[in-house]
């Protein structure tokens, strides 16, 4: 794990300075540093990047010149036929592919959607740049994984902490007869369980943002509920570094003034870093599992920032809610592991796992003030004829 998060820290770090510096998305604050990982893990990844991005960027530009979608809307649409590829591969061809590509496809799913939405919002004198320096960043990313993954470094960087980049099922390695021997973990979900478990965990995220206004990450709930069932300490990781990310977000904030997609990427690097000890100390045996989590944990230390003061207080109920009832339909159509809660599940659990929904949501509505709706707000307009006193 140590390559992957040290590459994937200085590709966010890299990437922040040059929002900073020149306005540049670069295809999300995440895709290109995670990319570069994928691609030193399997390099299949690339290509299929390139043609979900090229798909999702086409459909993106005919649905909105078609269509009267616009802001999140129109990332929502990137990333449903981004996803479209990757998660078509995943579920027709999975069982003639090798097991990590298929996780990666699987969770790195969501990046072509975010890259065609970013380049959609640039510019079009922008987008050249953009892409050459998205390139460049992604060859410089991709080159430093390639040297630090070499016999030479094999007996620090694969034993400190889990292998990741350098596993037996990593093409890099692999090629350059740096690979020590790992062993696979069981599959948890079946592929169209796991699907059907990200899509009602998108619909849940949604309309807690369209209830709550929060933003508990569209795919974070679920995947921390796949995880849990591996390995209980995967959810420790990410609730030590959830709160050390928010910690050090809100002092960079104060005392620098940055924020937006800079912030992101000093915060998500700085989990990642700060990542290293914990997982070299906890019984954590899922390197890339791990580092996918601590970014979980830093965009979602983010969004927790960025929630309105009043509401900042309702995140971690409404995030431990969704997610008990995301480990609960999990647990029930998957696979437990022996580090993996809960170990026992029947009518007590579920009963348990009810009763934290219950208690969850009902503090997050105690303190929920409602808005008026559109349409009410639009019929006390004066605009629209109303008196403008309701």
């Amino acid at each position: 794990m140590i390559v992957a998060a040290m590459t994937t820290a200085l590709g966010l770090l890299l990437v922040g300075v040059i929002t900073q510096l020149f306005g540049y998305r670069l295809g999300g604050t995440i895709g290109i540093p995670m990319l570069a990982v994928y691609t030193l893990k399997n390099v299949f990844m690339l290509p299929i990047f390139i043609v979900s991005t090229i798909i999702a960027y086409a459909g993106l530009y005919l649905a909105k010149h078609r269509t009267l979608i616009y802001g999140r809307d129109e990332l929502l649409v990137a990333m449903g036929i981004g996803s479209g590829v990757p998660l078509v591969i995943f579920v027709v061809l999975g069982e003639y592919l090798p097991r990590p590509l298929r996780f990666v496809l699987f969770i790195g799913s969501i990046l072509p959607g975010l890259a065609a939405f970013n380049y959609h919002q640039l510019k079009p004198e922008y987008r050249k740049w953009d892409l050459i320096t998205a390139i460049l960043l992604f060859s410089g990313l991709f080159g430093l994984g390639w040297l630090l993954i070499d016999p030479r470094f094999t007996s620090t960087l694969s034993t400190l902490t889990p292998p990741a980049l350098y596993a037996e099922t990593a093409d890099v390695a692999v090629w350059k007869n740096a690979a020590v021997p790992t062993e696979l973990e069981p599959i948890i979900l079946t592929r169209p369980r796991a699907v059907a478990l990200f899509l009602v965990g998108f619909l849940i995220t949604e309309r807690v943002r369209d209830r709550y206004g929060l933003r508990i990450g569209l795919i974070s709930v679920a995947l921390l509920a796949i995880y849990a069932l591996s390995s209980k300490w995967l959810l420790v990781l990410y609730a030590v570094t959830l709160a050390l990310g928010f910690v050090f977000l809100w002092t960079i904030h104060h005392v620098t003034l940055l924020y937006g997609r800079v912030l992101i990427s000093i915060t998500t690097a700085f989990t990642l870093l700060v990542a290293l000890p914990l997982v070299a100390l906890l019984p954590i045996t899922r390197g890339l599992s791990a580092y996918f989590v601590v970014i979980l944990a830093g965009i979602n230390a983010y969004n927790w920032h960025t929630a309105p003061n009043s509401k900042r207080k309702l995140f971690v109920p409404i995030q431990f809610g969704t997610f008990t009832l995301l480990l609960v339909l999990a647990r029930s159509t998957g696979r437990i592991l022996p580090r993996g809660i809960p170990q026992e599940f029947g009518l007590l659990q579920i009963g348990l796992g009810a009763l934290v929904v219950a208690v969850c949501l009902g503090v997050v509505e105690y303190y929920t003030v409602d808005q008026p709706s559109r349409e009410r707000v639009f019929e006390a307009s004066i605009l629209s004829g109303g008196s403008g006193d309701d």
